[in-house]
């Protein structure tokens, strides 16, 4: 295979899959009595403390801003960035060749379920991160919190999707999604039905600079294998299921994130081609997708 220029540049070592017209880039916000060591002037959008930019990943400058980043933690003990987030933009053909997509949910709100007296048993979650706790009551929220949109999040990890989502769904047979009343009027909480695996070669990290796997007392790696990074980085990469074939909704088996207060790791979500059309044409908001890349087992 050949080696995936964001990749490359996280990891010499990985090997993984090439787009051809996949526009990939981070979003940087640098402080601004750094900016000058990066960027041209008058370059970026100036916000006050800091400027937002957009680096291409294939541009020297990103494999520069690691630099200044280790460079200023060293010398001053301070941030090169405030923020940065990698985005990728396909084309057309690219996501409609996908056979499984990464379904990533933008908007996030609170409060949570937890606040409004939602029950977990804790007693189940690893013990390490807080992963896989088991909610044992139906989801209660603050009503009038639920972001307009048709699926949204709480930073402790609900998912919430609306009336005209949950019937789109039933109309168009989506199978592997499973929808349960709320408190809330018009609302459902969606869960998955079916698991699948994560490969080693999806790269997490703090963020996309810092592939560290633990920071100030906090683990975001899990010894037990339930939570695997702080962020996810790249594109999601799938072990082979079955699963995948029979299902347009599912969920990573392993977790991101981390336990901090509310906070929760949280699964990746995965969609088939069938789940982003119907997206699509009946013009559903607050979905985005990227590629999911499969590592199909050879046989023996």
């Amino acid at each position: 295979m050949s080696t995936c220029v964001i990749r490359r540049l996280y990891n010499s070592e990985f090997k993984g899959r090439l787009h051809n017209e996949m526009d990939e880039k981070v979003e940087l916000r640098i402080y601004k009595k750094y900016a000058h060591l990066l960027l041209q002037p008058n370059e970026g959008n100036d916000l006050g403390l800091y400027v937002a930019v957009d680096i291409p990943t294939n541009d020297p400058r990103f494999d520069k801003a690691r630099l200044l980043t280790e460079e200023i933690r060293k010398k001053y003990n301070d941030f090169f960035f405030l923020y940065a987030e990698i985005k990728r933009k396909y084309s057309k053909k690219e996501l409609e060749a996908a056979t499984l997509l990464h379904l990533k949910i933008k908007t996030v709100f609170e409060p949570t379920g937890e606040e409004y007296g939602t029950l977990y048993d804790e007693t189940v979650a690893c013990e390490i991160c807080g992963a896989n706790r088991k909610q044992v009551s139906p989801l209660t929220l603050k009503k009038g919190t639920i972001p307009k949109k048709d699926i949204a999040r709480t930073i402790g990890g609900e998912v919430v999707v609306s009336e005209k989502f949950a019937n789109v769904v039933k109309q168009r047979n989506l199978n592997g999604l499973q929808l349960n009343p709320i408190n809330v009027d018009k609302y459902y909480q969606l869960t998955a039905n079916t698991e699948i695996e994560l490969s080693p070669n999806t790269i997490v990290g703090i963020n996309p600079f810092d592939l560290s796997t633990s920071s100030e007392g906090e683990i975001y790696k899990c010894p037990k294998g339930d939570t695997i990074g702080l962020n996810l980085l790249s594109e999601p990469y799938v072990l082979d299921s079955q699963s995948i074939g029979e299902n347009d909704f599912l969920v990573s088996k392993q977790n991101i994130g981390v336990k901090r207060g509310l906070l929760r790791p949280e699964p990746i979500y995965f969609c088939s081609q069938s789940f982003r059309e119907v997206i699509e044409e009946e013009k559903l908001s607050g979905f985005e997708f990227e590629i999911t890349n499969i590592e199909y087992r050879l046989p023996y």
